[in-house]
């Protein structure tokens, strides 16, 4: 089973298995349990201590931030640090019995959305302390000596960062080439290696540092645990392990701050670790759980970080772009009186609507402790940094001219200094960051196709006998017989409300369409389907929609006003074509032929089609140090 998403054993490995409630794991067995998203409902003390706290957060921002001169110097004024420092805005996740202010998530990423609004980049760095910084961690997993000696800190005094990636793995996690040997005193860790893209390590004090430990297994009762090997002893592993680490401590090198084509400032670093010493008592959790401890907390930025950071960069650009529709003219005609421009404004709004309910859906979700949501998780954000793209994408189509010239450039001529084009470059960076797509979505399939993996685990590539296929039929042939068979949509008065229960009756048949379809498309690839990232895109895909029409009907009904059935409604038909043309392709479709073709052009059978130009590869480019 390791070995069916090949190249990501040791990620499989650290895996666990979903534990709680999972609306997506029943939709893509056929059987999506509705109920699940009705949590109960927020707390109002909740609420309203959320709103008071944003409307500090707003006063902060209208006062003391100019999202514009951040873009300008790439520097965000430590003034404004010190200023959220102190509001607690750092420490919004932490518990208020450590400093913090113990917010939901749904509190956290409606401030974060809030914060985005004005400026992406102060909100991210905001974010990644309390998301994957040492926070979260330790939190999770620490001691309680840990947690109150460095909870209080970063609660509103100090930032921190994660530091998982290096140069030779991205999303590779698994690669991780860092390495902390234990002394052989036991006191303390050697670290050295290297950290690429650490967001906000130039500015932080404390890092989650992610490194290989030498250590040797130990199995008792059939568990697995393993200890750090002391220097000279012997070693059956270099497992992953977590650590905090002081960026004060000697031999903590930032290289370089590193510069990208948006978020310009954003603080993120190349390190150097040289024989850097760490306490013993600085490990967080178990030896050889950091790549589980990593995948967990990086959930959180997928739930609420990222989601949220993309919400507030769309609705920033939304009342600009009316504006601009609106009083635009061109050939005697204003902009807003076009049709094609008309139903780009109307794919926008369903972007923006339904990115909107995915992101008060999943929030709520996470805060419920008997719900697991990486999968909801993962296609929020999934959803949200691909549509906040489309959304600036059909922005600056809408401006024009105007949209591709920097807000200064347009400051220059008196005219509205709106940083459309900053938006759009900037955005990229959040389908990359903290799980790219590509990535993202076969370790949803994943999490689709885990029923059948369990199942089938011991089968692969073996020939069947008849005592094994016999245990398959048992399991299978009820199963099969049971996706022809409508579930009830659920007793709940939400789920029964006449407009609702027409989209959930078309997702409930559709989850059993897709479920069948994994389980024909799985016959027929077998083992093949452990490299065909086109199917596994596939049911990613009609996850996404599945779960976004869902979302948009419950926020509709929740809101329930004649503008959010509209879009609600207008989702729902942009979705049905797309759910379609996927489930098709799962089991037809022509992704080996165009894979033959890039494998053809990565041998160079293509290389005429470099005819006529300064022909230079990758390695021409490199520095010969002027």
């Amino acid at each position: 089973m390791s070995k069916l998403f090949k190249g990501l054993e040791r990620i499989e490995a650290a895996r666990e298995n979903i534990k709680g409630l999972s609306f997506m794991s029943g939709l893509f067995l056929g059987r999506p349990d509705f109920s699940i998203l009705l949590p109960k409902e927020e707390p109002e003390a909740e609420r309203l201590e959320g709103e008071a706290y944003c409307q500090k957060i707003e006063a902060f921002l209208k006062e003391h931030v100019d999202g514009a001169k951040i873009e300008r110097s790439g520097k965000i004024p430590k003034t404004v640090l010190n200023g959220l420092l102190k509001l607690g805005a750092f420490g919004m996740k932490i518990p208020k019995e450590y400093g913090g202010l113990g917010f939901s998530h749904k509190n956290y990423g409606r401030v974060l959305t809030l914060i985005a609004s004005e400026s992406n980049i102060l909100s991210l760095t905001v974010a990644v302390p309390q998301s994957i910084g040492i926070a979260m961690p330790i939190m999770l997993y620490g001691t309680q000596a840990q947690k109150e000696k460095y909870l209080p800190i970063v609660a509103d005094k100090a930032i921190s960062a994660f530091a998982l990636t290096e140069p030779d793995t991205g999303s590779d996690a698994a690669n991780v080439q860092t390495r902390a040997e234990l002394d052989s005193d036991g006191q303390h860790y050697t670290v050295n290696g290297e950290k690429l893209w650490c967001t906000n390590s130039p500015i932080a004090d404390y890092i989650t540092l992610i490194a290989r430990v030498p250590a040797y297994k130990v199995i008792e009762n059939g568990k697995t645990t393993w200890h750090p090997s002391k220097a000279g002893d012997p070693v059956d592993d270099r497992v992953h392990t977590a650590f905090i680490l002081d960026m004060k401590s000697e031999g903590v090198e930032v290289r370089q701050r590193c510069q990208f084509e948006g978020c310009r400032g954003i603080e993120n670093g190349h390190l150097m670790f040289t024989d850097v010493k760490i306490p013993a008592d600085n490990v967080i959790g178990d030896i050889g759980a950091g790549l589980r401890y990593a995948l967990s907390i990086l959930n959180i930025g997928r739930a609420v970080s990222v989601p949220a950071i993309c919400l507030g960069m769309a609705k920033q650009a939304w009342q600009p772009t009316l504006d601009r529709a609106n009083t635009r003219t061109t050939f005697g005609q204003p902009l807003a009186d076009r049709q094609t421009q008309q139903a780009r404004v109307g794919d926008m709004a369903m972007k923006l609507f339904a990115m909107e309910a995915l992101c008060e859906l999943v929030w709520h979700m996470a805060d419920q402790k008997e719900y697991d949501v990486r999968i909801e998780s993962a296609i929020t954000k999934i959803i949200c940094s691909e549509e906040t793209i489309a959304f600036l994408n059909d922005a600056q189509v809408i401006f024009g001219g105007a949209g591709y010239e920097t807000a200064e450039s347009k400051k220059f001529r008196g005219q509205p200094a709106f940083g459309l084009e900053q938006l759009v470059r900037d955005a990229t960076m959040y389908r990359i960051g903290e799980g790219a797509t590509d990535i993202l979505r076969p370790f949803v399939a994943r999490e689709g196709l885990n029923p059948h993996l369990e199942m089938i685990k011991d089968s692969l590539g073996q020939s069947l006998n008849k005592a094994e296929m016999l245990r398959l039929a048992r399991h299978y042939i009820p199963w099969y017989l049971s996706q022809w068979v409508p579930n009830p949509i659920g007793g709940h008065p939400t789920l029964n409300h006449y407009r609702v229960q027409r989209r959930l009756g078309f997702v409930e048949t559709s989850s059993r369409k897709l479920a069948r379809t994994i389980f024909y498309a799985m016959l027929k690839q077998q083992e093949n389907m452990r490299d065909d990232q086109g199917r596994q895109n596939r049911i990613d895909i009609v996850g996404e929609e599945l779960f976004t029409i869902v979302a948009t009907i419950l926020y509709a009904k929740r809101l329930d006003k004649n503008w959010s059935w509209e879009l609600a409604d207008a989702c729902f038909r942009q979705a049905k074509p797309r759910i379609a043309a996927a489930l098709q392709g799962l089991m037809c479709n022509d992704d080996e032929e165009r894979a033959a073709i890039g494998r053809r052009a990565l041998n160079g059978k293509y290389d005429p089609l470099n005819r006529g130009i300064l022909q230079r590869g990758l390695n021409d480019y490199r520095s010969n140090g002027d």
